[in-house]
């Protein structure tokens, strides 16, 4: 009797927080892309619900019960974006995940490409965002930082790509290896290697609802980008303090010794004084914080403490 092989499953793992006027959309457009692969592939569709203040849940729980492919969790409280995605993908149990953010940002019709790129070999496939829709003091921001992160990070992180990818059973299960508390998940993939391939998109306006990413929220995420991928900022800080140290030094020589050769134009009062005290005063503070962030990561990461923690279950064990 010949043992039928089972049909390679895709995954597809929505973080959600707020979502509940975009959710049946997206899910509408996620199963219309896939529709032309039916044939190939089973699917699965995970939302994970970061516990919403506006409907998100129950939403969730009328789209499980109408469609059994549609499973979803909701955490017992907000554990933030990252840890969200990080605990989604966990659950999913596909040959290919697919990440696509619920405000329908990210066009779920991509999906089609990122899987004919996953048939042709690669484990990777992401979205590169070519253009979107923000002001000119973002865009240059945004241009800037993926500058900065590119000539610092150990290895090489595609610029203006977002979390929008299909990621291989073998690269995800490599990624969920790294035990990182708030793991940056851009970098890690690039870390992980394996072939990847990058698929270009204009990235829409969001559909309904307001984005719960705060300014602060930009600021930290940035931060923890830059930080998770690269040390040289410690390492600037060394540099900076050998640097400032042979100039305070040089400095402190060249006062003492127009004191004595040239007392008449010597430099007088409090004024420069202040001014080299509040310098170096800032430099140290600048120095301190840098040291400080990468101190908080260690004692986070030294605390062991889980993600997050799952209060209620839809289509799921």
């Amino acid at each position: 009797m010949a043992v039928m092989s089972r049909r390679p499953l895709v995954s597809v793992v929505t973080p959600c927080y707020n979502e509940a006027d975009n959710i049946r959309e997206q899910f509408r457009r996620v199963r219309a892309a896939l529709a032309p692969f039916a044939g190939d592939y089973d699917f699965e569709h995970i939302y994970t619900d970061n516990l919403s203040e506006d409907g998100t849940w129950e939403v969730l729980k009328a789209l499980g019960a109408e469609h059994p492919q549609v499973r979803a969790l909701r955490f017992s409280r907000n554990i933030g974006a990252n840890r969200a995605i990080i605990l989604g993908l966990s659950q999913a149990k596909g040959d290919a995940v697919v990440l696509i953010q619920a405000d329908l940002q990210d066009p779920p019709e991509l999906i089609g490409d990122f899987l004919r790129g996953w048939r042709e070999g690669f484990d990777v496939v992401y979205g590169r965002i070519k253009g979107r829709e923000e002001g000119a003091l973002g865009s240059a921001l945004r241009r800037l930082y993926y500058k900065v992160v590119a000539g610092m990070a150990e290895v090489e992180v595609p610029r203006d790509a977002g979390e929008f990818r299909l990621t291989s059973r073998r690269a995800l299960d490599a990624v969920l290896q790294y035990g990182e508390d708030d793991l940056y998940l851009r970098g890690t993939v690039a870390h992980v290697g394996f072939p990847q391939k990058a698929v270009p998109y204009e990235r829409a306006a969001r559909a309904g609802g307001r984005s719960s990413m705060t300014f602060l929220g930009l600021v930290s995420y940035a931060l923890n980008g830059l930080l998770s991928t690269t040390v040289v900022p410690i390492r600037m800080v060394v540099v900076s303090g050998l640097l400032l140290a042979v100039l305070g030094f040089l400095l402190t020589a060249g006062l003492a010794a127009s004191k004595f050769l040239l007392p008449g134009v010597a430099p007088r009062g409090i004024t420069m004084l202040a001014t080299l005290v509040t310098f170096f005063a800032g430099a140290q503070l600048l120095a301190i914080g840098i040291i400080g962030e990468y101190i908080r990561k260690i004692y986070v990461q030294s605390l062991r403490m889980p993600r997050g923690h799952i209060q209620d279950r839809v289509n799921l064990p």
